[in-house]
């Protein structure tokens, strides 16, 4: 990891600088336990109904995107847009049980749910906790659509209840061919070729 470096945060009324060098960033996992919703409306005009609906089990990303345009958020809760986001990372453990509630109300007003649109669904933390695979499966009992972008080959684990959704549409992003191109600018993620492999085997499970 790279040292504590985040730009002043607006939303905060104080900020504050290292006298000399930063110390390293260092990972810190969060659980809120406080989460009462799990689905996101926001307006899209690009998207079906004018609408989308997702689902971000997680709060921050690891894989340390220097582009990604999620890292305001991580302001809107009082952390930092810079190292703080792929450092901090914030789990919703209740995910799955707040899903299931939500669906059952409103599973017939949405035409697909996305995961995610502020986090990756599959960061490495997705291993042990298995939120996302926990969401899926109420998808798969509701018969909700899905669509999912990751850059994490760890999708490939949930292969068993893709087959199972309702219908699905999986989007691996992919901006670098190279290790050496996507270093600088995606550094702790998968490199490119693990995601080519994913792709191939999603893509021959149909």
């Amino acid at each position: 990891m790279r040292r504590i470096e985040n730009p002043p945060n607006p939303y905060v009324r104080y900020s504050a600088e290292y006298v000399g060098e930063p110390p390293p960033a260092k990972l810190e996992v969060f659980e809120e336990t406080g989460t009462k919703k799990i689905i996101t409306k926001a307006f899209a005009s690009d998207w079906e109904g004018g609408w989308r609906y997702t689902v971000n089990c997680y709060r921050g990303c690891i894989h340390g995107c220097t582009y990604c345009f999620a890292r305001q958020y991580h302001e809107y809760i009082g952390y930092g847009a810079g190292t703080d986001f792929e450092t901090k990372i914030v789990v919703k453990p209740n995910a799955p049980q707040l899903l299931r509630a939500e669906l059952k109300k409103t599973r017939d007003k949405m035409p697909h749910l996305d995961f995610s649109f502020a986090t990756d669904p599959y960061i490495p933390l997705e291993a042990e906790y298995q939120l996302t695979r926990k969401c899926l499966a109420e998808c798969v009992e509701f018969r909700v659509p899905v669509a999912i972008i990751t850059k994490s080959p760890l999708i490939v684990r949930d292969i068993d209840l893709l087959a199972k959704l309702e219908k699905v549409s999986v989007f691996f992003s992919i901006p670098f061919l190279t290790k050496e191109k996507s270093n600088p600018f995606e550094p702790y993620t998968p490199v490119p070729e693990a995601r080519f492999r994913a792709m191939k085997i999603l893509a021959e499970a149909g």
